[in-house]
C-alpha cells in the first residue's frame, strides 16, 4: 500500500482504501485514493491518468466547483458488463479529445492528476486520483433526485456520483493480478453474498434495465409479486430474482432485509446493511439503494 495510496490528513495509509476506512471506521470511502509520484516546480502533481480498460466516455465534468469530485470523468466498459463504469476524480486537467461519446483504449491517457474539488481545497501534498469501478444505476436518476430533500441542483445528469455504486476495486485488482479471476465481471459475480433484500414491488428496477445479466430468471413469472436482491458486504447488488406470490409469502413489508453472512458485516461500523431498528428494521443503505432502483 505504501507508495500507492494517498492517506487522508490522519496519515493512516489504510484511509486511502475502499470501505469503512475514514473517521475511525465510521465513514465509508467508495473508491481508492492513489497518490502522486511526479510534481512540477510549483509542487503540483503531474501524473498522467490512464483509462482502466477500453470503453466509451459517458460524462466529463470540467467545472471543478460543481462537484466534491472536482473535475471528473466517467467511462462505461460494456465489454466487462453493461453499465459497468470507472470514475476518475480530482483531476487538474482533462485531455482535449475526452468528451462524452468518445471511445478510449485501455491504458490511454485521459487526464492529469490533481486536487480539484468543490467547496474545499485539497492541499498540494495530498493531490491524488480518486478512482472507482462499479455499477451505474440507470438513466432515471433525476426522477429519484427530485423526490429527495436536496437544496442543490443536480449538475451532472444521471452520471452524478450518487448514481454509481462502487465495487471493492482494491480486492478486485488484487484478484486479477493473482489470477484468481479471469476478468472483472467474473470477480464481481463470484463475490460472497452477505445480505438479501426482499422487495414487494413488481416494477423493473432501474439497474436491471441497464444490465439484464444480473437477473437470475430467464423470464418474469406470471404471478410476479416481488424481488430478491443479493448484495455484497458493502452493498453492491449483484443478483436479482423475480419472485412469485408464494415465494414472497412472509415478506409483507415493502422491504425486508436478511443478513446471510453476519460475519462479513462485522467490523464495518459505517455500514448498517442489515442493522436492526434502523429505517423500519432494515439497513439505511439498502433502504436508500432500493428506493433509488425502484424509484420510490
Amino acid at each position: 500500500m505504501e507508495g500507492v495510496l494517498q492517506p487522508t490528513v490522519s496519515g493512516r495509509i489504510t484511509s486511502g482504501l475502499f470501505g469503512c476506512v475514514r473517521n475511525g471506521g465510521h465513514r465509508f470511502h467508495e473508491g481508492l485514493d492513489l497518490r502522486a509520484t511526479a510534481w512540477d516546480r510549483r509542487k503540483e502533481a503531474t501524473d498522467p491518468i490512464f483509462a482502466f480498460s477500453e470503453g466509451t466516455v459517458r460524462y466529463v465534468n470540467s467545472v471543478a466547483g460543481n462537484s466534491s469530485y472536482g473535475r471528473y470523468i466517467v467511462i462505461e466498459h460494456p465489454q466487462i458488463g453493461p453499465g459497468v463504469v470507472s470514475l476518475y476524480a480530482h483531476l487538474s486537467a482533462i485531455e482535449s479529445e475526452i468528451e462524452a461519446g468518445v471511445s478510449v483504449d485501455g491504458g490511454q491517457a485521459i487526464a492529469v492528476m490533481g486536487r480539484s474539488a468543490g467547496g474545499y481545497s485539497i492541499p498540494r501534498s495530498r493531490a491524488h486520483l480518486h478512482f472507482e469501478l462499479g455499477f451505474w444505476l440507470g438513466p432515471d436518476f433525476q426522477t429519484w433526485y427530485d423526490q429527495q430533500p436536496y437544496d442543490s441542483k443536480n449538475e451532472h445528469g444521471s452520471y452524478n456520483g450518487m448514481n454509481i455504486v462502487g465495487a471493492d476495486v482494491w480486492a478486485l485488482c488484487g484478484a486479477l493480478r493473482r489470477g484468481e479471476a479471469a476478468d472483472a465481471w467474473e470477480y464481481l459475480m463470484s463475490e460472497q453474498i452477505a445480505v438479501e433484500a426482499f422487495v414487494r414491488d413488481t416494477s423493473i428496477p432501474d439497474l436491471l434495465k441497464v444490465n439484464p445479466y444480473l437477473m437470475h430468471n430467464e423470464v418474469i413469472p406470471p404471478d410476479h409479486a416481488g424481488w430478491r436482491v443479493e448484495l455484497t458486504w458493502y452493498g453492491l447488488p449483484t443478483r436479482f430474482k423475480a419472485l412469485t406470490g408464494a415465494e414472497m409469502k412472509g415478506y409483507e413489508h415493502w422491504l425486508t432485509v436478511d443478513a446471510l453472512r453476519p460475519d462479513l458485516l462485522e467490523g464495518n461500523l459505517c455500514l448498517d446493511l442489515a442493522k436492526e431498528n434502523a429505517s423500519g428494521g432494515v439497513g439505511s443503505k439498502v433502504n436508500s439503494l432500493m428506493k433509488r432502483m425502484f424509484l420510490r
